[in-house]
């Protein structure tokens, strides 16, 4: 009995391989995102903050799962400008010692957004301590088919995991 619930708490502890649960911080570094392209009205322009919140960056290795381990952090706080109404927050995963996203969620407006194809648009910048986004073609990831294109920067926060 011992067993099974030390094994409970485990997995508890280590997730299915998502991201950070905590709730981001201010951070007094600069995060800016432009959005482009958006197949609906409002999304366009250009979200950011001097004081981005981030989370710290946890290392998470999925127990029982078909996902691989990854380093995942959150990020909110990025105001559109001019449209104190809306914001955009994130969800970024990537794996240990690479410099190419898993998996992410971008959510703009309150409509979440992500991308089968992260390897060609960003990159996991450590020595510039950023996460750099080069045209990130984003869907919606309900069945609004609005999408639309992401340029810009996210900090990647300083104090992480090996390998991370």
């Amino acid at each position: 009995m011992a067993a099974i619930a030390g094994s409970a708490l485990a997995l508890t502890a280590c997730g299915d391989g998502g991201g950070n649960d905590d709730d981001p911080e201010p951070s007094d570094d600069l995060g800016v995102l432009t959005v482009s392209a958006a197949s609906a009205d409002g999304y366009n322009g250009i979200y950011g903050n001097g004081n981005i919140g981030l989370t710290d960056v946890e290392r998470n290795d999925p127990v029982i799962s078909d996902k691989p381990e990854v380093c995942a952090f959150n990020f909110d706080r990025a105001d559109k400008v001019g449209d104190g109404t809306k914001t955009a927050e994130g969800d970024l995963r990537y794996r240990p010692d690479t410099s190419t996203i898993y998996e992410a969620y971008v959510t703009i407006a309150d409509k979440k957004f992500s991308s089968d194809d992260w390897d060609s648009t960003t990159k996991v910048d450590r020595d510039g301590n950023r996460v750099v986004f080069d045209g990130s073609q984003l869907k919606a990831t309900d069945d609004s088919g609005i999408s639309l294109t992401l340029h810009g920067a996210i900090p990647l926060p300083g104090n992480r995991p090996e390998g991370c």
